[in-house]
């Protein structure tokens, strides 16, 4: 995991906001046919100008979840024979890993709390909104939304928020979590990691 989350931070370090095609192949270590695929099949979302130069303009962090992705579900994006004949265009999809979520009998959930407290150990059993930020990969607007909205528990203390560590792990479990849509990258790990270990 920690290996994992420091290739990915590295990344988005180097990389601007939004890249080439050419530079998503390059990152991801594809071919640029099947970058091509992944692009116009809306495999990984994009924009699309139609112009014959520097045409895709790709999110970085939509690379980061192609990338955490490919290692459950490599079948999603591999391309079929001749794929070029197949209909082309993208569409804003997005990776949320919301069905596999809401499949989670109550024991593989109690699993995926352990390892989420795991995960955390380094952290103190009182959390602030930066240590939450940095274990999820949300913003600080987002993780108050989740607080004012009482989904995720927190104490108001001398002028700060303060989270217990096993509730971020709760609400981490929650189906208001598995439910968001447009999830972090470290959000994303977090949920691939345990997947992984699922099918070990």
């Amino acid at each position: 995991m920690t290996e994992n989350l420091k290739y990915y931070e590295a990344i988005r370090r180097e990389y601007p906001e939004t890249i080439s095609k050419d530079q998503f192949y390059r990152i991801a270590h594809i071919s640029k046919a099947t970058a091509l695929h992944l692009l116009q099949h809306g495999l990984v979302p994009c924009k699309d100008t139609g112009k014959k130069t520097r045409r895709y303009t790709i999110r970085t962090d939509d690379v980061i979840f192609y990338m955490i992705d490919r290692q459950i579900h490599p079948e999603i994006y591999r391309a079929p024979d001749k794929w070029y004949q197949g209909r082309s265009g993208h569409y804003n999809s997005r990776i949320t890993y919301r069905n596999e979520l809401s499949k989670l009998t109550d024991d593989e959930k109690i699993a995926f709390h352990k390892m989420l407290e795991h995960e955390m150990e380094s952290y103190g059993d009182l959390l602030i909104i930066v240590d939450v930020a940095d274990i999820t990969g949300y913003c600080d607007t987002t993780i108050h939304r989740w607080i004012n909205a009482k989904k995720l528990k927190a104490f108001y203390i001398s002028g700060k928020f303060l989270i217990p560590k096993l509730s971020l792990a709760d609400f981490l479990v929650s189906q208001y979590s598995f439910d968001i849509t447009r999830k972090t990258w470290k959000h994303m790990l977090l949920i691939r990691n345990f997947l992984d270990q699922l099918d070990e």
